[in-house]
């Protein structure tokens, strides 16, 4: 499956991806850069891979990011790396990516037509939605960005709010309101998915704010909650 790969908010690439390693959870492809990888990331990426003693807060801030051609955006647990060497300027390019939930791999990779990742409402969204939705819910939930890593770590605060130790990823949203869902990763949590309401108001001492409602995966997700937001908006 095609994927677009960002930096942040910039489009650095794009990717045919394909199942490596099943068992870790490994999705490769060749890496077609965009002028953006030269100008922004390349440099980053020798120096991680390549130095006796790589930096690792630069690493991080870039925010790398794969969004599939459905708008799904991968959560990789393992992390990104790419396999661009300054010693061989002339080979092909390609990107790894470790760690990829199972219900991806069996969604839109091992199938013979895909899945659909989101009927509507519910709708995917963009990578400046995405970054826009993550620091929503910083603020709201009163945190503060780390801006290091792939995903949204973020430091707690007084009246802590029940997210406010977890680490998230927005993946789509609800037309029509301010219902977004987040891939949501706590140690010896058992649920894997969540849907907040943003509320776009500044938080609320209330830490019962914003709502939060947990899916143990992305299966329950779609069968308590977007199929039945279907029915009723078809009806």
């Amino acid at each position: 499956m095609e994927a677009k790969i960002f930096s942040n908010t910039i489009l650095i690439g794009t990717a045919q991806l394909y199942i490596t390693d099943e068992s870790m959870g490994i999705i490769s492809g060749e890496f077609l850069p965009a002028e953006n990888y030269y100008s922004f990331v390349q440099k980053a990426v020798w120096e991680h891979f390549f130095s006796a003693k790589p930096c690792y807060d630069q690493w991080l801030s870039l925010n790398i990011n794969a969004q599939l051609s459905n708008g799904y955006f991968l959560y990789a647990a393992g992390g990104y790396d790419f396999e661009d060497s300054p010693d061989f300027p002339d080979e092909s390019f390609y990107i790894n990516i470790a760690g990829v939930d199972r219900h991806v791999l069996e969604d839109f990779f091992l199938e013979p037509e895909p899945r659909p990742f989101v009927v509507e409402p519910w709708e995917s969204i963009d990578i400046g939605q995405k970054f826009a939705f993550e620091d929503e819910l910083r603020k709201e939930i009163g945190l503060q960005s780390s801006n290091n890593s792939f995903l949204s770590f973020v430091k707690p605060s007084k009246n802590e709010h029940i997210l406010t130790d977890f680490e998230f990823s927005a993946l789509c949203h609800r037309g029509g309101n301010d219902d977004v869902l987040f891939k949501i990763i706590k140690r010896g949590f058992d649920k894997s998915f969540a849907i907040v309401h943003l509320t776009w108001v500044d938080r609320d001492e209330n830490s019962n704010y914003p709502k939060v409602s947990f899916y143990s995966d992305f299966d329950d997700f779609k069968y308590s909650r977007m199929y039945p937001d279907k029915a009723e908006w078809e009806y």
